[in-house]
């Protein structure tokens, strides 16, 4: 594998890590739904472009973009999880 093919899968690994790595929901069951149907999605949508590329095309600069772009079409809708601090330090 040359570099360039090296950095191309390297690219399309950072776009899975940066679609499935979501921030805490809040600890309300409302959020606590959102959170899991949005990484739902988002795992679907990681799987159907890797499974399209492999078929299809086999680039991993395609498969990446279009990851970022489902990921895109996709934001956090939820409240955050914040650490309540009570004066003392972590």
């Amino acid at each position: 594998m040359n570099e360039r093919t090296e950095a191309a899968h390297v690219d399309l690994l950072d776009a899975i890590v940066e679609a499935l790595h979501l921030p805490l929901p809040s600890i309300a069951d409302a959020d606590e739904r959102l959170y899991y149907r949005l990484l739902e999605r988002r795992a679907l949508a990681v799987r159907i472009v890797i499974e399209s590329n492999r078929a299809v095309s086999r680039d991993p600069r395609l498969a990446a973009d279009a990851i970022r772009a489902q990921t895109a079409e996709q934001p956090v809708t939820y409240a955050l999880y914040e650490v309540e601090k009570d004066g003392g330090d972590w």
